[in-house]
C-alpha cells in the first residue's frame, strides 16, 4: 500500500469512525477520542523518515501532543489502552518506545506489555 493511501485510509478512519459507531476510548475532556490521537500520532511517525537516526520533529510534536490533552490519570490510562490497540498490529510496531525517543517527560509509554492500570498521573 503507497504512502499517501495509507495516510488516506486513516484519514477517512478519523472522520467516519464517530458515524460508523466505532469503538473509541474518550478522554476525560469529551472533546479528543483514540482513533483521532492514533490518527495523529501514525500520520506523523509512520509517514516521516528519520534523519541520522532521529525522529522527525513532527513526530514527536504529535506524541506530545496526544499526551497533553491525557490530563488526568484516567486520561493517561485511556491512552495507554488507545496505543495498545494499534500496536498489536505489525504495521505499527515502530511506534513501540517513540515516547522515550521523543524526550517527552512523563509520557505515557507506547508499549504493547505495561500495565496501563499502573500508571498515574
Amino acid at each position: 500500500m503507497s504512502k499517501s493511501i495509507f495516510v488516506f485510509c486513516i484519514t477517512l478512519l478519523v472522520v467516519l469512525s464517530p458515524t460508523l459507531n466505532a469503538k473509541m476510548v474518550s478522554y476525560p475532556n469529551g472533546d479528543r477520542h483514540c482513533v483521532m490521537a492514533q490518527g495523529q500520532v501514525i500520520s506523523a511517525c509512520l509517514q516521516q523518515a528519520t534523519v541520522n537516526g532521529l525522529l522527525h520533529a513532527d513526530c514527536c510534536y504529535a506524541i506530545n501532543d496526544v499526551n497533553r490533552q491525557a490530563e488526568t490519570t484516567y486520561g493517561r490510562i485511556a491512552l495507554c489502552k488507545c496505543f495498545q490497540e494499534i500496536l498489536k498490529d505489525s504495521r505499527f510496531t515502530k511506534l513501540i518506545g517513540m515516547p522515550e525517543k521523543c524526550v517527552i517527560p512523563n509520557a505515557v509509554p507506547f508499549d504493547p506489555k505495561i500495565d496501563c492500570d499502573s500508571i498515574k498521573l
